[in-house]
């Protein structure tokens, strides 16, 4: 009655409709929220509220309505949505072959409003039923149109469509043979379809249809509310024969369905859900049967970006984990371990899961036994494996896949060495926990006979750890390191300064101060240039001081202090080129005065202000004419002359 006020005719739902919508409609009907008046509109009042999800009197809803078989609810009949569904599917054979391919707005200027899936499902039994003579005459005509010179490319084309797509239809008929003889003219072969639908007219695709359909009887079964006296035995032997029997798209839509359940608000499905895609997983073991394994990571990957996944995803991610580390499908591996990683954030010397789902599974699969399994198949791997493997072990990124790695880090292959570096470099804070405590440990420092350097073997372990330190860039490295700047292998302090000279930070440069003291040359001068590198301005009293301690080192120091800028150190470079004194107490009698001016200018320049330039503007005119004369091409005017030429 309250419809009928508003003039109401027809409603039309559409399939983005929620429960809260259709809520929402019912409310109006029932509390009737509009105050009662025949001149309200309805579809005013739902859009007024953003509801844009049903049609209210529209040409499609009308068309719908008017055209449709009406149905008496008082009255005995098969009210199913098999049979309302099946009353909207045309009798004719070009029709039903069109509905083959039809989405959901094809089905809708077909005049049908089920779902597609509803209507792909009925529509085998419905092409059974034809006669065999109607869709005999329908092929033919189709082939006469195809023929016939008076018809146009666009209309041959769609005859053309229709009799291929019927052809295909008539699979599901028992006269199939029977249609298709002889049909077809030298202009138009008849094509040979392949499809994947099983023929409800033979005994494999009899088979299929009922392995199909008791599956999906049994799954519904299972999930009736209150069943908790349940064997999946019966499922899983159901499941199996269609996997037997070739039904891939089948089993891959179960496995949907079981996701799904997975994620449901009701603890008692997900249980069965987990139960039921255990034991499904478990039966992946041919390589036919690893489609099946892809369609379950597509999904679990789904719904982890969505971060729609509940605790029992945990279970199901380790089973589907070890399976497919079993069959070898390393890029299944790679998209689940990289979804999972994506969940992960590390929070000062804390890793934070957002999700206990995806802890639970992290600290499940980075066992010893798997992790070490996964190195030796890197070891091994080619190709496009070996990338996979790395993206693996680089998203569980745990202690346990550092250690593994680094019993390989000095491996004998080139190739292996470099990609294991880079798998740790990538590591983060497991990388750090495992090679510090390798850089702590004294006994990798132990010499026989009194020897300064370290064996070969053991050289080469802790080169890489350093290495690796170094490539981490984390300030918390840099206090095991200091650990050894003092060992008596040079190449171990060499090392140091190279993984310093990446981390950077106050820290550094504290280690490098001393580093730069060290006995030997080469190591003071590295440790001095790689202050310059990466200290601050306010670092520069300390690079004084050693320049001034060091004589010898004094031409580094100032080309550091260049590299570092700052007030203090233009106010001292401009000090030694103004005055000479200053100059040869610095220099000490150990290094050419001429060598330190050179450095100074270049530093000036590099430092590169106003009050830099103007410094060796006024060196420069201070010379007298027999310098500039006779001297105009020494380093020193060489050194103005190109500093001044970019300014």
């Amino acid at each position: 009655q309250y419809m009928q006020g508003l003039d109401v005719n027809s409603m039309l739902f559409d399939r983005r409709m929620n429960i809260q919508d259709f809520t929402f409609v019912v409310e109006s009907m029932v509390n009737r929220e509009v105050i009662y008046n025949p001149d309200t509109r309805l579809s005013e009042h739902f859009r007024n509220h953003n509801l844009d999800c049903v049609q209210v009197n529209s040409e499609l809803a009308l068309d719908l309505f008017e055209e449709r078989s009406r149905y008496r609810g008082e009255i005995d009949g098969d009210y199913s949505v098999r049979r309302l569904a099946r009353d909207q599917m045309r009798d004719d054979p070009v029709s039903l072959a069109r509905l083959r391919d039809a989405d959901q707005e094809k089905l809708l200027e077909y005049g049908i409003d089920f779902d597609c899936d509803i209507i792909q499902y009925l529509l085998p039994e419905r092409v059974a039923e034809l006669q065999a003579q109607d869709v005999r005459a329908a092929l033919t005509a189709l082939v006469e149109q195809i023929d016939s010179d008076n018809l146009d490319q666009a209309a041959r084309d769609l005859a053309t469509g229709d009799y291929m797509a019927l052809i295909r239809l008539t699979k599901y008929h028992p006269d199939h043979e029977r249609i298709i003889a002889n049909i077809g003219t030298g202009q138009t072969p008849r094509p040979e379809v392949k499809d994947d639908a099983p023929d409800p007219n033979s005994a494999t695709g009899r088979i299929k249809i009922q392995t199909s359909q008791k599956t999906e009887d049994l799954l519904e079964e299972l999930f009736t509310p209150g069943r908790d006296d349940y064997d999946i035995g019966e499922f899983c032997d159901s499941f199996a024969r269609l996997l037997k029997t070739g039904q891939q798209p089948k089993a891959r839509e179960i496995v949907r369905q079981l996701i799904d359940f997975l994620s449901s608000v009701n603890l008692e499905y997900r249980q069965k859900a987990l139960q039921l895609t255990g034991a499904i997983i478990d039966q992946v073991t041919s390589t036919g049967d690893r489609l099946l394994a892809e369609a379950m990571t597509d999904q679990i990957v789904a719904r982890l970006n969505k971060k729609q996944e509940t605790f029992e995803y945990s279970e199901i991610i380790v089973n589907l984990f070890v399976r497919s580390h079993q069959q070898r499908q390393y890029g299944l591996l790679a998209r689940l371990t990289t979804a999972m990683a994506g969940r992960r954030a590390h929070s000062e010397n804390v890793t934070v899961y957002d999700s206990m789902a995806i802890k639970k599974a992290f600290e499940t699969i980075s066992t010893s036994g798997s992790i070490d399994t996964l190195i030796k198949e890197l070891v091994d791997a080619v190709g496009e494996d070996g990338q996979y493997i790395r993206q693996t072990l680089t998203s569980i990124g745990s202690e346990e896949v550092a250690m593994g790695l680094a019993r390989i880090i000095s491996h004998p292959k080139r190739s292996v060495r470099q990609v294991t570096l880079k798998i740790l470099a990538e590591l983060g804070k497991s990388s750090l926990h495992v090679f510090a405590r390798i850089l702590t440990d004294d006994a990798m420092f132990e010499r026989e006979g009194g020897r300064y350097e370290l064996s070969d073997e053991r050289w080469y372990v802790i080169r890489n750890t350093i290495f690796v330190l170094g490539s981490l860039r984390d300030p918390q490295a840099v206090p095991f390191l200091r650990e050894r700047i003092s060992d008596t292998d040079v190449r171990v302090r060499r090392e140091l300064i190279a993984a310093l000279e990446k981390i950077g930070g106050e820290d550094t440069v504290d280690c490098l101060m001393v580093m730069a003291d060290d006995p030997d040359r080469s190591i003071r001068e590295a440790a001095i240039i790689t202050i310059g590198l990466v200290g601050s301005p306010e670092a520069a009293p300390l690079l004084m001081d050693i320049a001034r301690r060091h004589p010898q080192q004094a031409q580094k120091a100032v080309t550091a202090l260049g590299k570092m800028g700052g007030g203090e150190a233009t106010a001292f470079l401009k000090k030694l080129l103004a005055e000479p004194q200053e100059l040869a107490e610095l220099a000490g009698g150990m290094v050419s005065k001429d060598d330190l001016r050179v450095a100074i200018i270049k530093s000036l320049g590099q430092i590169g202000d106003r009050d830099a330039i103007d410094q060796i503007k006024k060196f420069q005119e201070g010379q007298s004419a027999t310098q500039k004369i006779f001297f105009r091409k020494s380093p020193v005017n060489k050194a103005i002359a190109e500093v001044l030429s970019k300014k």
